[in-house]
């Protein structure tokens, strides 16, 4: 019975390491066949002629025949700008909500950490500067609250004079 066990370890061992040996000459193989992006150097297959990132096949940014200029609706209905710089911009595609942009161009200054902008009459797409003013997080939840609150009290207050119609 032993020996059945110690065949089978064995005969496993030996498939674990040739295994291993025949995926690393395969590796081999393929890091020989390939050559350098022409753009940009980055190591790519031999029957390709450009990385997917220069490919003619796969257009970028204004390239791309869907292109509208760097600016798209997010979502929750906010507009963003493609501004890859940004310090707030999203690490995977560079885009930035615009009433952030808009905020900091008006004040000349970065958002402060902790703090956001607030659209004043609520349109998450009205961007003017005029509609935007910063808060710290804090200040903007009790600026929510409030509103929420205002809110149903003015529904009550419809619906008490609906009732008396």
């Amino acid at each position: 019975m032993r020996n059945k066990k110690e065949d089978a370890a064995k005969s496993l061992k030996y498939y674990w390491e040739h295994h291993e040996e025949c995926l690393k000459r395969q590796r081999a193989r393929q890091a020989a066949l390939k050559h350098p992006c022409p753009t940009c150097g980055v190591p790519i297959s031999a029957s390709a002629k450009y990385c997917r990132k220069h490919s003619p096949h796969h257009p970028k940014g204004e390239n791309h025949p869907s292109w509208k200029g760097g600016r798209t609706r997010g979502g929750g209905g906010y507009i963003k700008v493609l501004k890859p710089e940004h310090s707030r911009a999203d690490k995977r595609d560079g885009y930035v909500a615009e009433h952030i942009v808009v905020w900091e161009e008006a004040h000349g200054k970065p958002l402060p950490k902790g703090w956001v902008v607030h659209h004043l009459n609520g349109i998450k797409d009205d961007n003017r500067p005029k509609n935007l003013v910063a808060l710290p997080n804090m200040k903007h939840n009790l600026v929510l609250q409030a509103k929420a609150k205002r809110i149903q009290e003015l529904e009550a207050l419809l619906n008490n004079q609906h009732q008396l119609l």
